[in-house]
């Protein structure tokens, strides 16, 4: 079997936990004994193409510098699926690939467009091609259930995100940019309908047979974590949290991954014993957060660490105590929960999204609504009660092993190709 994996960026271009599941799975395809190339984006000082570790790696393709920028994401609409399109019949012409599979859904468009007669795969591991907002978050209030073009310009009047980014006033109200949004939606909506669908999480099959979305195979497809056997430590950060209880959050610092609500419940308990917070991660939020943690008086209880190398980030789960997770937003399914999951951490989340797919009530953690008090109520219990951490992190372990083992989930990806459709 001869298969193509494309994706925007990969190793060791890492923007998030995307492209290090991309290099594991390249390489445990290849560790089977099938005949995997990756055709990813080409930056200054790489070469076009590369042997490493069994996998054949093509870096032809043309994108922005970063998925985290309003102009480079513009820019990519333009440029990048072209790129695609044009690198995917070329290289398909040389290799005769018997299955293409999209990694991350920036692709889809560029392949759908190649018109191949191949097995194509894609992972939905955003809500890009699901919603015009790619947040699935309706008016920052709900989970939206299906768009519509004019339920999407009473969404964008309220809204202050598209995805995870902050946007302006002057974007939000410029009805040029909220038609090109739209139609580049719809436009990625429909390619999918030329894909045998892998979900990053229930919810997203859900939503995807919910609104028909799909023509041809679904299937879930959680991220593959592979950790390091080493875990490099960080001195200042475990003299700081040495014989306390450290509850942690890992990601981007912004409205919607409420990081807010995780400082305004620890405020709230009143006997936090020799415990402490440690925030991880940048964004536009983080001068107000730090602003907030003063104003709630617990500043000299909460460690703002700012961005860590991805290296130092096994020691922060291994001197954590718990992992906190609680987006306004239903995230697809975080990167974070599955390293909780291995390094053997109680978890407190939120009922939405993903979060089924990792946290189970009263077992390997607790799940909350968005409401303050109940967060604090939950937190305290699970800062107070060693015995039930220690219970619930063994239980993390356990589910770790049972649904997300690497073995188990390359398996079922090569079930998934040799039953796709074409």
């Amino acid at each position: 079997m001869k298969v193509l994996l494309v994706t925007e960026y990969f190793p060791p271009k890492i923007f998030g936990g995307g492209e290090i599941s991309a290099e594991i799975l390249a390489e445990s395809l290849a560790e089977k004994g099938i005949d995997v190339s990756v055709l990813t984006s080409y930056f200054e000082g790489s070469n076009e193409f590369q042997k490493k570790n069994k996998v054949n790696i093509y870096r032809l393709l043309k994108t922005g510098d970063s998925p985290d920028n309003l102009k480079e994401n513009l820019r990519r609409v333009f440029v990048f699926n072209n790129s695609v399109r044009k690198e995917v019949i070329k290289l398909d012409g040389k290799e005769n690939f018997d299955i293409i599979h999209c990694l991350n859904i920036t692709s889809t468009t560029g392949v759908a467009n190649a018109k191949l007669n191949k097995k194509l795969v894609a992972t939905i591991n955003s809500y890009a091609h699901l919603c015009p907002k790619a947040n699935l978050f309706y008016k920052e209030k709900k989970i939206c259930s299906g768009c519509g073009f004019f339920k999407f310009i009473e969404c964008m009047s309220v809204s202050d995100y598209v995805g995870k980014q902050k946007i302006t006033s002057f974007i939000k109200y410029n009805p040029i940019f909220l038609k090109l949004l739209y139609l580049e939606y719809l436009r990625k909506k429909n390619s999918l309908k030329n894909f045998n669908l892998f979900c990053r999480s229930k919810f997203i099959s859900w939503f995807v047979k919910n609104n028909r979305i799909a023509k041809k195979r679904i299937g879930i497809e959680y991220p593959l974590y592979e950790p390091k056997k080493k875990i490099i430590k960080m001195k200042d950060i475990e003299k700081k949290t040495e014989n306390t209880t450290t509850i942690s959050y890992i990601g981007s610092l912004e409205k919607i991954k409420g990081v807010d609500l995780l400082l305004r419940a620890y405020a709230k308990i009143k006997e936090k014993l020799n415990s402490i917070l440690i925030i991880v991660g940048e964004g536009s939020q983080k001068i107000y957060l730090e602003n907030l943690a003063r104003d709630l008086t617990i500043k000299d209880r909460v460690l703002f660490t700012g961005d860590i190398d991805y290296k130092y980030i096994p020691h922060i789960y291994d001197i954590s105590s718990i992992i906190a997770f609680l987006p306004r937003w239903p995230e697809p399914f975080s990167r974070t929960l599955l390293e909780a999951l291995y390094y053997g951490k109680p978890i407190i989340a939120t009922k939405s999204g993903g979060n089924f797919d990792a946290v189970f009530e009263g077992k390997n953690g607790i799940l909350v609504s968005t409401n303050v008090n109940e967060i604090s109520e939950k937190l305290e219990k699970l800062i107070w009660y060693n015995k039930l951490r220690k219970k619930m992190g063994e239980e993390s372990k356990k589910l770790f092993q049972k649904k997300f083992g690497k073995d188990k989930i390359i398996e079922s990806i090569i079930d998934f190709y040799k039953k796709a459709e074409q």
